[in-house]
């Protein structure tokens, strides 16, 4: 009884420390309050401070990966599925530095992970030493590898 406590207490403290991010006419809101601003063209979207300075573009790619539930010998249902599935990756420019990353995070999980690093400061700047453990954390160069 007390493990069950003790678990279903972490779990809600876990929940209610979560941030709560929405896009929402033009204007990235965590937990409801404005943070930053978005505009979004086609399969690019560029994020920006309040006081309109861009830092950041994100371009979803998508590539084609084998399913494997379509080639499972054990399943004889398994020409139901597609043989191929549809992956999205992210590559996430840092527009003064030009730097750049590749991820398969979402656009609301990108801008929570940078809200979170606190790589913009209050003069819309990006730290570049924080920018590189950014970078060294979300990097994935696998994902550059099915996009080229």
């Amino acid at each position: 009884m007390k493990r069950i406590f003790t678990i279903l207490f972490l779990g809600l403290s876990l929940i209610s420390f979560s941030q709560k991010v929405k896009l929402k006419k033009e204007k990235v809101l965590i937990d409801e309050v404005e943070t930053y601003n978005y505009e979004k063209e086609g399969r690019n979207i560029t994020f920006s401070t309040l006081k309109s300075e861009e830092f950041i573009s994100v371009l979803s790619t998508t590539y084609e990966e084998r399913n494997p539930a379509h080639y499972n010998q054990n399943n004889p249902q398994a020409y139901r599925y597609p043989a191929t599935l549809n992956k999205e990756v992210n590559t996430i420019k840092f527009l003064k530095s030009g730097k750049e990353l590749f991820t398969d995070m979402s656009d609301k999980d990108i801008i929570k992970a940078v809200f979170k690093a606190n790589l913009v400061d209050e003069n819309n700047n990006i730290d570049e030493e924080k920018l590189s453990i950014f970078i060294n954390k979300y990097n994935n160069e696998n994902l550059k590898l099915k996009i080229n």
